[in-house]
């Protein structure tokens, strides 16, 4: 397909209109955390990366050294999301000190991920429809709360930029005839699945639309092959460059050997069937089949500890109290419904729209009509994973809009434009309608008990200011409140949520969960200078009620073991520490 030429001026000037728009808003709805600095979970742990790089920490060492002291935890995080973030800071410390540099950093790097989003999204939009479909499906990006969650101001996580990464994958499939789509959509993918196996589910889905749009048009047959030469040349120049020789140990739960020798012997055997040019669907289908099936019995030799889901392993407390708490990881099944439901509506009725224009446009629109039912998928077994959908969804829901406020502008009758606009508000605002649903779901029956009134205080800086003023040492306390410790405090932790510490986690574990005497072992065992734990925080309920009589339930009733000495000063509150004797 041909595709509309695209005024690069009036389309930059539209996209950046909205972006300025959602922005805004998110910056002001940002307003509060930002100003509290109370930065916590993996942005403040990305944080504490970048400053160890700063500080001298080799590139290529990814070991985080103040979590599970003294020997540290190899992190499997790349590198390539530390680069902004490390640019802002650099860029303006010498004008705005090292802590405004951070906080321009939490504003800058998500906003800017923002910015590529949108302007991914908008593109492909004025590349299908017009400049004014491009303008909304950009503003769509903005309504779209999967999708803008993890590009609001404080976020550092990784997980915007594979959101981003899909984004540009999808403008590079829209791109149609020539090499320069494949090729775009390859680099994106190889991008996001350096940053995050995760998104190697969505690399899998654009290879399957590449060569369906290969049956479909046997001229199309080199885009696939360009597709697979660019993502995995891609992913061998991001490990060297990430990585590097000295990370050359095969993990499962990040790129490594094994998964280049995938992807590359798939990249070299496409050609040869492409360069056969079969004419029957069949003839074209086994061969790739057959490389496909070559690709992963090369990582089976290679890796076949690796077969496996990487969290398949997981000692039995630490899959019981952590991995299975970790909503955004589970599927849809065990998500709160009126959470749930909103972003399920939209994702929806986004994919709604790409039907109806595959039916009535056909064109690329079958094809980008499944994948984002196949991203839908892989959202239903990973929640977090619904932002690839949403991603994929805003283009179609900026068709959307601009067709139903067309509508609205040529009706005279003053209920017929009330009524489409009340559902294109429904349709792209659910929430306010499931709001409603959240509330009652809260204070209704089943609800469960409140925390304790002001727990979020725990992450009160003249807390961390308190700790930080102790002798530096090693403190356990639950996963969750970790990172944050980290990035306030010179101290280190024994665990937080990283599944690479899983004896730290165990230990961890054990020590909230047995009764005193055990947990004193293990405490001494560990070289554990403190003890610390949030009282209204989901962790210390979790643990105190699967072990009435273990340390947790014994400290949040106040009975703490003779070696135990309550911090002068954080021995009232939520938040409270002990010094180890």
């Amino acid at each position: 397909m041909a595709g509309r030429p695209v005024d690069r001026r009036a389309l930059a000037l539209r996209i950046a209109l909205a972006w300025l728009l959602v922005a805004g808003i998110s910056l002001i709805a940002s307003f509060d955390q930002l100003s509290s600095q109370s930065i916590r979970g993996d942005d403040a742990l990305r944080l504490v990366q970048v400053r160890d790089l700063i500080a001298g920490q080799g590139w290529f060492d990814l070991r985080q050294y103040r979590i599970s002291p003294p020997e540290g935890v190899p992190m499997h995080w790349s590198r390539l999301v530390d680069l902004p973030i490390l640019a802002v800071i650099a860029l303006l410390a010498p004008v705005l000190g090292q802590a405004g540099a951070e906080l321009a950093a939490q504003i800058i790097v998500p906003l800017g991920v923002l910015a590529l989003t949108m302007a991914a999204v908008g593109w492909s939009a004025a590349r299908l429809f017009d400049l004014r479909t491009a303008g909304f499906a950009a503003i769509a990006v903005g309504l779209l709360p999967a999708v803008l969650s993890q590009m609001q101001p404080g976020v550092l996580d990784h997980h915007g930029w594979q959101v981003a990464m899909a984004a540009l994958a999808a403008a590079g499939f829209v791109a149609g005839a020539g090499w320069r789509g494949p090729v775009l959509a390859g680099a994106a993918m190889a991008v996001g699945t350096s940053i995050s196996l995760e998104v190697m589910t969505m690399a899998a889905a654009f290879g399957l639309v590449f060569a369906m749009r290969w049956l479909a048009d046997r001229r199309s047959r080199a885009q696939l092959a360009l597709y697979l030469a660019s993502f995995a040349s891609g992913l061998a120049l991001i490990f060297l460059i990430a990585l590097g020789p000295a990370n050359f140990l095969q993990y499962c739960d990040a790129i490594g050997p094994a998964h280049l020798l995938l992807f590359g012997v798939i990249a070299a055997a496409v050609p040869l069937v492409v360069r056969l040019d079969p004419a029957r669907p069949l003839f074209i289908m086994a061969p790739l089949a057959l490389a496909g099936a070559l690709g992963v019995a090369s990582f089976a030799v290679a890796a076949p500890q690796c077969l496996a889901s990487p969290f398949g392993t997981l000692a039995p407390d630490v899959r019981t109290y952590w991995y299975a708490l970790v909503m955004e990881g589970r599927p849809i099944w065990e998500q709160n419904f009126a959470l749930a439901a909103p972003v399920l509506v939209q994702l929806i009725v986004g994919l709604g729209a790409a039907l109806y224009l595959a039916r009535s446009r056909g064109g690329i629109w079958p094809l980008y009509g499944l994948l984002i039912v196949l991203a839908l998928g892989f959202g239903m077994l990973t929640w977090r994973s619904l932002a690839f959908a949403g991603a994929l969804a805003a283009l179609p829901l900026g068709w959307l809009i601009a067709s139903a406020l067309a509508r609205v502008e040529r009706e005279k009758a003053v209920w017929a434009k009330s009524a489409i606009l009340g559902a294109l508000v429904l349709a792209l605002m659910p929430s306010l309608v499931f709001d409603r649903l959240i509330l009652a779901d809260r204070t209704g029956p089943g609800a469960g008990a409140a925390l304790p009134a002001g727990a979020d205080n725990c992450y009160a800086p003249e807390n961390f200011t308190k700790i930080s003023e102790l002798a530096r040492g090693t403190i356990a306390m639950p996963f969750d409140m970790g990172p944050a410790m980290l990035a306030h405090t010179p101290h280190s932790v024994l665990a937080t949520g990283h599944h690479r510490a899983e004896q730290a986690m165990a230990d961890t574990l054990a020590i909230f969960r047995s009764d005193p005497a055990t947990a004193y072992a293990i405490v001494a065992r560990r070289e554990v200078d403190y003890i610390a734990l949030c009282k209204g925080m989901s962790d210390t309920q979790v643990y105190a009620r699967s072990a009435p009589e273990g340390l947790a339930a014994n400290l949040l009733r106040d009975r703490a073991p003779a070696w135990l000495i309550p911090v002068p000063g954080l021995d009232e509150g939520n938040l409270r520490v002990w010094r180890v004797r």
